[in-house]
Formats: structure tokens, C-alpha cells, sequence
């Protein structure tokens, strides 16, 4: 694994979540913590860092995997996984109450049961894309 290439697609990445939270899919609570002017916003920004860098990790590895596959069924089935996993990983983190990190917005397409599924696949979907297209 490349660490210039993982940098960059983290910077992507970071576009991404930042576009997604333009439409309200995601919040950001880093800022919050920044604008208040405490000495917590230099660690909120690390922690945050730290937290997008591992997501970016786990992207690169996704990523790997499922261009090592040479069927293009498998491979279509593998990327929706992998798109789910990758918003699953931000549902994950507001689970667990990582301090500064993306909070998820589970309803945002909605109220339904099948809602918190489909925001998980939309906001998964451009973060893969991210991590496919690259090399």
C-alpha cells in the first residue's frame, strides 16, 4: 500500500464527506469543536484525521480486493458490499461514540425501514468510487 496514494484518496475522500454533509447525509462535529476556541481543537482535529485515515485504510483494502476479481458480476456484487461497508464504517463510528468524527444521518432518505439502508448505499457509493478509481 502506497502512502502518497492513500494521502490523496483521504483528501478525496474528504471532499466527498464534505459534499455529502452540503446535503445533510452527514454532520460534522469537528467544526463545532474548532470555532469554540478550547484547547480541544487541535486533538478533535487529530482524532478526526485519524478517524478518516482509517476509513481511507479500509477503502484501499476494499479496493484491492475487488480489482483482484476477475468476473464482472463478482465484481458489481463486491462494490455494493464495499459501498455498504464503507457507510457502515461512519454508522460505526456514531455508534461507538468516537469523539469528532462523522456523525451519520440515518434517515436521510427518509422514514421507511428500508431508509437507513439506502442511506448507508448512498453515502457508501461515491466513497468506493473514490477508492476504485485511482490507480
Amino acid at each position: 500500500m502506497n502512502l502518497g496514494t492513500v494521502v490523496t484518496k483521504t483528501l478525496v475522500a474528504l471532499i466527498v464527506l464534505f459534499l455529502l454533509s452540503l446535503t445533510g447525509a452527514l454532520t460534522f462535529p469537528v467544526f463545532s469543536a474548532v470555532a469554540s476556541g478550547t484547547a480541544t481543537g487541535f486533538t478533535s482535529i487529530l482524532l478526526f484525521l485519524l478517524a478518516i485515515i482509517l476509513l481511507a485504510v479500509v477503502g484501499s483494502l476494499l479496493a484491492r480486493g475487488i480489482r483482484s476479481v476477475k468476473k464482472n458480476v463478482e465484481a458489481l456484487a463486491m462494490g455494493f458490499v464495499g459501498s455498504f461497508a464503507m457507510g457502515g464504517i461512519l454508522a460505526i463510528f456514531a455508534q461507538l461514540d468516537v469523539p469528532y468524527t462523522v456523525r451519520v444521518n440515518l434517515y436521510w432518505t427518509g422514514t421507511s425501514w428500508y431508509s437507513s439502508l439506502l442511506s448507508l448505499l448512498f453515502i457508501g457509493i461515491p466513497l468506493m468510487f473514490v477508492f476504485l478509481i485511482g490507480d
